[in-house]
């Protein structure tokens, strides 16, 4: 839970189809973190550049690798140090100077899932 007078953590939301990661994304917003969704490049550059950034992307299992890649991509060219966790394709890349946690042996709706991801974003250094 954010401490009172903190900035909630915010996550862009990457999802082919959203019914997997809706319980998910409300154990999310009940932890107190913002979420955006977006299923596509512009939606996510909107998204992301309308909210002055978020503090990391969560791809869906369901994403296509090459859109995943391209938002990332994209994202990481204003803040190369944007944290991704990922249920779906591995965006792990040796030289990418930040935090990349593949979550894709969890189901998003699990309570493993969920408790891997909040562990996550819990750990991750405040922006």
């Amino acid at each position: 839970m954010p401490v009172p007078g903190d900035r909630a953590l915010e996550v862009l939301t990457l999802l082919g189809d959203p019914a997997p990661m809706q319980e998910l994304l409300r154990q999310l917003a009940a932890a107190g973190i913002a979420v955006d969704v977006a299923r596509d490049l512009a939606a996510a550059r909107q998204l992301f550049f309308g909210t002055g950034g978020h503090d990391c992307l969560l791809v869906g299992p369901d994403v296509r690798p090459a859109l995943a890649k391209s938002v990332l991509q994209s994202l990481r060219t204003v803040d190369p140090w944007l944290p991704t966790a990922t249920f779906g394709p591995d965006l792990r890349r040796a030289d990418a100077p930040t935090r990349t946690a593949m979550l894709a042996g969890f189901h998003p709706g699990s309570r493993a899932g969920a408790g891997a991801l909040l562990r996550f974003l819990r750990n991750l250094p405040r922006r």
